[in-house]
């Protein structure tokens, strides 16, 4: 194919735009459809890191996670605005379109009826000519559609970044003997300050023509300019950079100032409000309820839907307890107990591993392991209802087939159960006061004995 000159480039380039309003529909309708996952999506990270990452129960820990999911969580939700948003414009200016070729001369205010000659004058004045809204129109559905993908491309390009940050520092990713978390954090936070004031310092030099004479400084500023963003953002850094170009050089810097403005303080709004009601949310409290004798937090007066699998709806975070209705009638109370990582650390001191022959096959110490972990586990966990503690409770081992986590499944049979509201509790040994036990889950449920 032979290249396409550079002065026939820009009128190469608007016949394409002209033609491509039909595939943009096509796209951001797909878009819409694809990115409305996104949010369920993110709330599943959540709580796949509760569950397997989350070195500590305290919430105080686990803020930065939960700050980097609101973030998402709000990208997500401008995204599909985003795309909402262009879909509608574009759509609109279809119909707009098609208007113009039924009558193309447009607006004529010479014609407009019940008018006289001076609102005519204002009124053409003030709207212009109808092919010059459509033209307009055009501009600024191309605007947000590539704004849309501008928004696509920061969020995976961030993503990517605070993956390598998780990674390098959490103590549940790599195994102790290569380093501590706290040495492998310092090392990363050191180069990446590193990276990121590289680009200001090559901007300072190279505001020095005397400084580009010398040949290390010339090659500090150029590997700098070409490599370290990519280092950066990894795989969208190109891309990104050409659409923020084009951007920023055809956009007065009041403009572009004022715009970097409204939208940090749009975007860390929500941020903000959604970290809040998130860790409310973790703690069993809800940021918008304004009732001022509404229950607050109290798991035993509370009913909350994500404790029962009949009421749990798939945004909702798995709970430390669960069963399968807030109603109970038959004659055996089914219970799932959620084990997160973070379990671990208090489980290491009340099970102790045993010393296996070495003629013991795999298979069988595979077995026999999985029996004596159960048996800790269940000695470890404290099941009652209302004031009758359960310690001979049949628990199994059991992954949520609605939610893929990892925990115990217990029975309890019913018998003794009195007929109207039940509270079930899981308790475990407290971490602060010894001899003691905490509160790990707790949730209340009607009995009717048929």
């Amino acid at each position: 194919m032979e290249p396409i000159p550079e002065q026939d480039r820009a009128e190469h380039l608007q016949d394409l735009a002209s033609k491509s309003w039909n595939l943009e529909l096509i796209i951001s309708g797909a878009a819409i459809f694809l990115v409305s996952y996104l949010p369920g999506l993110v709330d599943k990270l959540l709580g796949y890191y509760l569950e397997n990452l989350a070195a500590e129960p305290d919430l105080r820990k686990s803020m930065l996670p939960i700050l980097v999911y609101s973030f998402f969580k709000v990208i997500s939700w401008v995204l599909i605005g985003t795309f909402v948003i262009h879909f509608s414009l574009r759509a609109f200016w279809v119909g707009l379109v098609g208007l113009h070729a039924v009558f193309p001369e447009g607006i004529r205010y010479d014609n407009l009826p019940w008018q006289t000659d001076f609102s005519r004058q204002i009124s053409k004045q003030n709207f212009g000519q109808f092919s010059g809204y459509i033209i307009r129109l055009d501009r600024l559905s191309n605007q947000i559609f590539s704004l849309a993908f501008l928004i696509a491309l920061m969020g995976f390009g961030i993503s990517v970044l605070y993956t390598v940050i998780f990674l390098m520092t959490n103590p549940n990713v790599f195994p102790n003997w290569l380093g501590s978390a706290k040495v492998r954090s310092l090392v990363f936070l050191f180069s990446f300050m590193l990276l990121a004031l590289m680009p200001a310092i090559s901007q300072f030099i190279s505001r020095r023509p005397e400084w580009l004479e010398n040949r290390w400084m010339n090659r500090f500023v150029q590997f700098t300019i070409r490599y370290v963003p990519m280092m950066l953002l990894p795989f969208v850094f190109r891309p990104l950079s050409y659409i923020n170009m084009v951007y920023f050089s055809n956009m007065s810097r009041k403009r572009l100032i004022i715009s970097f403005i409204l939208g940090t303080v749009m975007m860390m709004t929500g941020v903000l409000m959604v970290f809040a009601q998130t860790q409310m949310e973790l703690r069993g409290r809800d940021l918008f309820a304004r009732q001022s004798f509404f229950g607050k937090n109290n798991t035993t007066n509370k009913l909350y839907p994500a404790n029962y699998n009949q009421l749990r709806q798939p945004a909702n975070l798995m709970p430390a307890v669960s069963i399968e209705s807030d109603v109970i009638e038959g004659p055996v109370l089914r219970v799932f107990v959620l084990y997160p990582k973070w379990l671990d650390g208090a489980l290491e001191e009340h099970c102790l591993q045993p010393q296996w022959p070495d003629s013991l096959g795999t298979s069988a110490r595979r077995v026999l392991l999985d029996s004596i972990n159960l048996s800790c586990l269940s000695n470890f966990l404290k099941l009652s209802v209302n004031d009758s503690m359960y310690t001979q409770t049949d628990w199994i081992f059991y992954t949520h087939p609605e939610t893929g986590s990892n925990g115990l499944l217990g029975y309890v049979p019913t018998a003794s159960f009195p007929t109207g509201k039940n509270i079930l509790s899981v308790r475990i040994p407290s971490s602060s006061k010894a001899d003691s036990l905490q509160i790990y889950g707790q949730l209340p449920f009607w009995f009717y004995r048929e």
